[in-house]
């Protein structure tokens, strides 16, 4: 990440290098020499660049522990959440398909399906009376038997 205080840096000027407790002392002996209501302007002018160097320097490491830790706790109940939900949605979809797919057929067998149509009954017994003799004598034409004398 690049440093944000950079494209503000001065040449014309002399630095303290990273010294910032030199630089500190020497704004201060420069403000000595300012009339009492102009140190206290300077002082405050000074305070105020400090603390925005300070807020842009850190913002520019990254995120705090804490801040991280925030997120890590967000993103942990999002997680949970979108569990519950994605089960809870699942749950409402399958139980709505089954029930539409239930609906569906018991629609379909009530319109195109009644067995107080058709006599049961009389169906099997013309079923007996065409084909029970072929499939009585097909049984008995492949029975084998074995005799063993002894």
């Amino acid at each position: 990440m690049s440093n944000p205080v950079t494209p503000f840096r001065n040449n014309l000027f002399a630095s303290r290098g990273m010294d910032i407790q030199s630089a500190l002392d020497y704004a201060e002996t420069m403000a000595t020499t300012l009339n009492p209501t102009d140190q206290i302007g300077f002082r405050t002018v000074i305070g105020v660049l400090i603390n925005t160097i300070e807020n842009a320097v850190t913002q520019s490491q990254g995120p705090s522990p804490e801040k991280l830790a925030i997120i890590a706790l967000i993103d942990e109940r999002i997680a949970e959440h979108k569990l519950i939900r994605e089960d809870a949605i699942g749950n409402v979809v399958d139980e709505h398909i089954d029930n539409l797919v239930d609906d569906k057929i018991s629609n379909w067998m009530s319109d195109n399906f009644d067995i107080t149509d058709y006599n049961v009954d009389d169906a099997i017994e013309a079923w007996m009376e065409n084909n029970l003799d072929e499939k009585v004598s097909e049984a008995i034409g492949n029975v084998e038997f074995n005799v063993t004398v002894r």
